[in-house]
């Protein structure tokens, strides 16, 4: 049977990627935090910042000492874009060349704005049942199944009194069935897949359910128990993780519809007789003995000459992908869920995956959000942040780099700061199977055997060309082959000893006590901590010297009115 990768969760994953690693929500707060000269910084301009931090605070103090740091970091950056704009940085091509290669970025981030972030809406009756849902927790045991036909008949056997937990380890594919007997647990709502969610509430203890489908498969499931759920704090206390998580299936459900209509509007289609045309290559370079060993989803491209690469594998509305772009993106996927050339849905969403970015970029500009405001205001402000970078680190007036008489002045006043640890030159030779490294470590007789064995044997990374040379290693980094080699003199061969879940034998070739780093070998990176030091003081000075000249107005009541105060007053009550 072909596997089949038409499913609509790989594409929604794809999207998810393509969007989610660069959108971000903003609050659309228009609240005035501080004003430089004249131009504002709002309130979505500190959560932007503060809100990737992601950090947790134990009180509103905590909170405002932070937003405030990020202010004064966004007053010195608006210090910096003026300075810019008098220098005319705004005009040189660097900042052009920058902004250009942004640009699809912002494009998407605003795309993903406008077809998910918009439409999420969730109203307060909605949290409140959802609140309510949680009163009771389920005990609830399962069979999945991968086809709706499979979940029948599993289904006609319960009827006929077969064994529910027998049934489960015979035919579910749920890893834990062996040693759960299809027991998935107690949860409350919320605490599992929706769907699955969902059909599993209606049920009564000791009820059996008709056969439904989640992205997981087909379940059969059965609900063991219903107990109160004693871990149900207040309403107060949740309402906000409440709004968290149906917001996030809101969004879940938006991106499936999304992928769905992508999918439609912009359908791949694969040139059936190109892919004809690579198994055939295969059967001709191949004797059929050693191609039933080759997956069919596997082909050497360099085996194509230019003009067979060439060849168009697949179109859709605004693009296409060659033969030779396909044999080495797709290796980007994993080998055991990469498709055969002969399941040609399965290859068209592979595709339509690999190429998502550029088909989103494609339906923004289609959609016209480059005329966004949205949009326009992201390309402004990543200019000025270019513009920004560039006037900090390139056009302040630096001092003169450190003269190498500073620098050796640094070194030799700072010499502990160049301690070298001591370490160990070691080869190894590291196995999976302890058995086979004793009888290993019987063979190695001499440090030639030993470098031949490791060439042969060692499943370290990238350490078989070399015969096993790990090099001087350090007791930070290897904790447990520098302890054991530390044992060992100079010449010896130790081992087998447990190392990251596998055996290492090793042989010490060098010893180094510790010492303090020669001069030369530390001279530049001296003279690079100096003037980073240097700019550091003069960027302090300048910035002190503008908001001494700058007019800087900072609204306190505004940046406390961005906290939710009530958040701590509950977590206070809770505590307490």
């Amino acid at each position: 049977m072909k596997r089949r990768y038409t499913n609509v969760l790989l594409t929604v994953s794809a999207i998810s990627l393509a969007l989610l690693v660069i959108g971000c929500g903003e609050s659309g707060d228009e609240m005035v935090l501080a004003s430089i000269n004249g131009d504002k910084i709002l309130a979505r301009d500190l959560n932007e910042i503060f809100d990737r931090n992601n950090n947790i605070f134990t009180s509103f103090d905590e909170e405002l000492e932070s937003r405030s740091t990020i202010l004064d970091s966004l007053i010195i950056q608006q210090l910096l874009i003026q300075e810019a704009y008098r220098k005319n940085i705004d005009n040189h091509e660097e900042v052009n060349r920058i902004v250009l290669a942004g640009w699809d970025r912002f494009l998407l981030d605003v795309l993903y704005q406008r077809q998910i972030n918009d439409r999420i809406d969730v109203d307060e009756d909605e949290i409140e049942d959802f609140y309510d849902k949680m009163e009771y927790k389920v005990c609830v045991s399962h069979i999945l199944v991968r086809t709706e036909d499979t979940a029948l008949m599993v289904l006609d056997s319960l009827r006929n009194e077969g064994n529910f937990e027998k049934l489960a380890v015979k035919f579910s594919i749920d890893p834990s069935a062996q040693k759960k007997n299809g027991f998935v647990g107690c949860f409350s709502w919320g605490g599992m897949d929706m769907e699955f969610t969902r059909n599993v509430f209606k049920l009564n203890p000791g009820e059996v359910s008709e056969p439904f489908k989640t992205k997981f498969g087909w379940h059969i499931a059965r609900m063991d128990d219903r107990v109160p759920n004693d871990e149900r704090r207040s309403f107060e206390h949740l309402h906000d993780d409440i709004a968290d998580i149906l917001e996030s299936l809101r969004r879940a459900e938006l991106l499936d519809e999304y992928s769905r209509t992508l999918r439609e509007k912009y359908p791949v289609k694969v040139e059936t007789d190109v892919c004809d045309y690579l198994l055939h290559r295969r059967s001709t370079l191949y004797p059929p003995q050693l191609l039933k060993q080759i997956p069919k989803n596997d082909f050497d491209p360099t085996q194509l000459d230019r003009d067979e690469k060439e060849m168009v594998l697949a179109s859709w509305d605004g693009g296409q992908i060659t033969l030779g772009q396909y044999l080495v993106e797709s290796r980007k996927i994993n080998a055991s869920i990469r498709p055969d050339f002969d399941d040609y849905d399965s290859i068209a969403t592979v595709i339509f995956n690999l190429k998502v970015q550029g088909i989103l970029g494609e339906e923004a500009r289609d959609l016209g959000l480059e005329d966004d405001p949205e949009f326009k205001r992201k390309i402004r402000k990543f200019r000025e942040l270019a513009m920004a970078d560039i006037m900090e680190n390139d056009s302040l007036p630096f001092p003169d780099a450190p003269d190498d008489g500073e620098v050796r002045q640094y070194y030799e006043s700072h010499l502990n700061e160049f301690v070298q640890p001591p370490s160990i030159h070691v080869f190894e030779i590291l196995l999976s199977d302890l058995n086979l490294a004793k009888r290993t470590m019987k063979r190695v007789r001499s440090f030639a055997t030993f470098k031949k064995m490791a060439t042969e044997l060692t499943e370290r990374p990238g350490k078989r060309a070399g015969g096993g040379d790990m090099g001087y290693i350090e007791q930070r980094y290897y904790p447990e082959l520098y302890r054991a080699a530390g044992k060992l003199a100079v010449g010896d061969i130790g081992g087998p000893i447990p190392v990251s879940g596998k055996y290492a034998l090793f042989y010490v070739a060098d010893k180094k006590a510790e010492d303090v780093k020669d001069f030369l070998t530390v001279k530049e990176e001296i003279r690079r901590r100096l003037e980073k030091e240097r700019r550091r003081e003069t960027l302090k000075e300048w910035v002190q010297q503008q908001k001494a000249d700058a007019n800087i107005k900072i609204y306190e009541n505004n940046l406390r009115a961005t906290i939710n105060e009530d958040a701590y007053a509950v977590a206070d009550t809770t505590s307490s």
